[in-house]
């Protein structure tokens, strides 16, 4: 982790920990908590050479990933993954590229209405605009913002992502269909 930028006080923040036995053997272990403060879902990542690099309980997903620590009152921004979410200020992680309009997360954003920046990978640009689409039909401002070059969010420096997030572009209807018709 620390070779990615992680800190200390990111692994005391996020909750990180390990496993050296068991089920979850050589994966590392972060826990997501409701805005209660219940555990209601934790990624299990190999840093071992396991063929399946995500090992996560059999529960359901439809979660507000560490509910309990996001501040509603500012922007959000939206990453795929926890290791993303880590390098990011006020960011929840979608556990994926989806987001759809029943979930948790997405009824919650409405509910609250913050200003909501999306950073998805690059091969989910397609998915990115389609949520800021969504979101926007609930007036929901949005923006979006480049990771290229890198892979993802989780190989940035803390300081460039904030940087990008500032430089952010708001998303209007006319970028989805730009995109759609590759422009």
């Amino acid at each position: 982790m620390y070779a990615r930028g992680y800190t200390d006080l990111d692994i005391l923040k996020w909750k990180v920990g390990f496993c050296n036995y068991g089920e979850y053997k050589d994966r590392v272990i972060v826990p997501s908590f409701d805005h209660l403060g219940n555990l209601n879902f934790f990624i299990a990542r190999s840093y071992a050479d396991d063929w399946a690099k995500y090992k996560n309980p059999q529960v359901s997903k439809d979660i507000i990933f560490n509910d309990l620590n996001i501040d509603w009152d500012d922007d959000i921004l939206l990453v795929e993954g926890v290791f993303d979410a880590m390098k990011c200020k006020n960011a929840i992680p979608l556990l994926g590229s989806t987001l759809r309009e029943k979930s948790k997360l997405f009824q919650k954003i409405c509910d609250r209405q913050p200003d909501v920046y999306i950073s998805l990978d690059e091969d989910a640009k397609d998915k990115e605009l389609r949520i800021a689409k969504k979101l926007r039909e609930y007036n929901i401002s949005v923006k979006t913002f480049s990771i290229t070059p890198f892979a993802d969010i989780g190989e940035m420096p803390k300081e460039e992502v904030e940087k990008r997030k500032q430089n952010a572009d708001f998303v209007s209807d006319l970028d989805y269909l730009k995109y759609k018709l590759n422009f």
